[in-house]
């Protein structure tokens, strides 16, 4: 397999060209003691989650004095509709209770199931690494909620795969089916259209891991590669989510087509490359938002690129 003669590659890109960064306006001191409540979609420790919380505190400030306080909605781990609908519950109710200055959350859960019950209200929100548009959660006329869109390279990873496996042209996606993919999916399809030296294979989406071991092996659509959406939530046979870097180790050892992702967890887990979305510049831009809405600061932009290379995979430890 490729991956026995080729380090995974990773190259970090912010979510847009142009990235917003703040001088702070003399008349305005730093302000102390603010009190942010951070809600996570998925868990920690987990590099994604954990780089966009490392980001958001850079880019608020370390002259600003914050008191954090952090849960975990967990929703790769705990999927099924009624363990969402409690971790949701027990998020909301800590927003009450704890009365914070500010909520940051991260990912499209968190801005669903606990964002969206206080939009218009008194309390600011910052959301980072969200898939769906702003539209699609109803941000149209909510004046208290602001953030970043997460936005991945589509073409740039596949030309990458190109680069590392030449003839490479009929892609397939996999993915599960977590509420915010069929808007990436979209995404993915509106871009094939516009490139016809490249085809969609096709778009599976299996329920259990045996479907998509399946998948993996048999090469239904025959594709060249296959693209790696959600990997978190393929049941096993008694109805478990299979952790990821299991699915993942077992791709690698077993599966013989390359695949390439957006997120840079998922390169030390095993897929080949991708140019990936950095969840520390997602956090970053968000700290800074949080940043200018506090304290009143003045924007204006940069941009902002960084790289690394992946050589070794974490279970290979």
């Amino acid at each position: 397999m490729i991956r026995q003669f080729l380090a995974a590659v990773l190259i970090i890109l912010p979510f847009a060209s142009s990235v917003p960064t703040y001088a702070q306006d003399a008349s305005q001191p730093a302000q102390q003691g603010f009190r942010i409540l951070h809600i996570m979609s998925f868990n920690s420790p987990y590099r994604w989650t954990d780089a966009q919380l490392d980001g958001f505190k850079a880019g608020l400030g370390s002259d600003v004095k914050v008191e954090y306080k952090i849960y975990q909605l967990d929703t790769k781990r705990k999927s099924s509709p009624t363990e969402m609908a409690q971790t949701a519950r027990e998020g909301r109710e800590l927003v009450e209770r704890w009365h914070p200055d500010l909520v940051f959350t991260s990912d499209d859960d968190a801005l669903e199931m606990v964002a969206r019950h206080f939009y218009n209200t008194r309390i600011p929100f910052v959301f980072s690494g969200v898939n769906k548009t702003a539209s699609a959660h109803g941000l149209d006329n909510v004046q208290n909620v602001t953030g970043v869109l997460e936005r991945e390279h589509i073409l740039e990873t596949i030309r990458l795969l190109q680069a590392l496996k030449p003839g490479v042209k009929r892609i397939q996606v996999i993915s599960d089916n977590a509420a915010y993919w069929p808007q990436v999916i979209g995404r993915i399809r509106i871009l094939f259209r516009e490139h016809p030296d490249l085809e969609l294979a096709g778009v599976a989406q299996p329920i259990t891991f045996a479907e998509f071991q399946h998948i993996a092996l048999e090469n239904p659509n025959q594709a060249d590669a296959n693209l790696m959406l959600g990997n978190f939530n393929f049941k096993d046979e008694k109805g478990a989510d299979v952790p990821y870097p299991v699915l993942q180790r077992w791709y690698v050892e077993n599966a013989r087509l390359p695949d390439v992702s957006f997120w840079e967890d998922r390169m030390y887990h095993g897929t080949l490359a991708g140019v990936v979305v950095s969840g520390h510049e997602q956090g970053l831009a968000a700290g800074k938002l949080a940043r200018a809405r506090q304290l009143g600061i003045t924007p204006r932009s940069t941009v902002l690129l960084s790289a690394t290379v992946v050589t070794n995979f974490e279970w290979a430890k």
